[in-house]
């Protein structure tokens, strides 16, 4: 059997929703031709797709090393990295003391990885939130928004924040004025 043939077999996988098997079919692929950057390339977008986000990284790093110049395989790299930092930063996140600032950092990193990230840009905005940071969370919300105009979550959000601070700014007026009437 041929790397072709066990691409074909990867994508017969695929369009019949099998993407371990695909997964099988990739790895196959590429080690019957281990300097194939197309088969890395592939190889890495399903594993992406299917959660594998180590062995997509291992795939993507390996097809820029085969083909350097190739934008396509570039761009697949960086998108890959933001997806592993974002997953970082929910790890982060799920543990009995959750890290913000540390996941911050790492959202701002797959912000920059891969500026079309939605998701991105929807954690940052809930952990500014989180910080009282209000103009942040409605920057970074308002971008989720422009990126996926009917994300349901972020325009949820965008409202109960926004509500917040008219809260938040409406307290510090009144104490304002309670403290100058004496």
């Amino acid at each position: 059997m041929d790397g072709e043939t066990c691409l074909r077999q990867a994508y017969e996988a695929i369009y019949q929703g099998d993407f371990e098997s695909a997964v099988h079919w990739f790895g196959q692929a590429i080690e019957i031709e281990p300097e194939n950057a197309a088969y890395y390339h592939s190889g890495s977008i399903t594993c992406a797709r299917s959660g594998k986000l180590s062995l997509a990284l291992t795939y993507a790093h390996r097809a820029v090393e085969l083909k350097p110049n190739d934008p396509i395989y570039m761009l697949n790299l960086r998108v890959i990295m933001s997806k592993a930092r974002i997953a970082n930063a929910r790890h982060l996140l799920a543990g009995d003391s959750p890290d913000v600032e540390k996941s911050i950092a790492l959202l701002k990193e797959a912000s920059q990885l891969d500026p079309l990230s939605a998701e991105a840009n929807l954690l940052l905005g809930i952990l500014y939130r989180m910080q009282r940071n209000y103009k942040l969370a409605l920057d970074c919300l308002r971008n989720a928004l422009q990126l996926e105009p009917q994300h349901e979550e972020a325009k949820r959000l965008l409202h109960e924040v926004r509500a917040e601070r008219r809260r938040l700014l409406k307290q510090q007026y009144s104490h304002y004025h309670s403290r100058r009437n004496r």
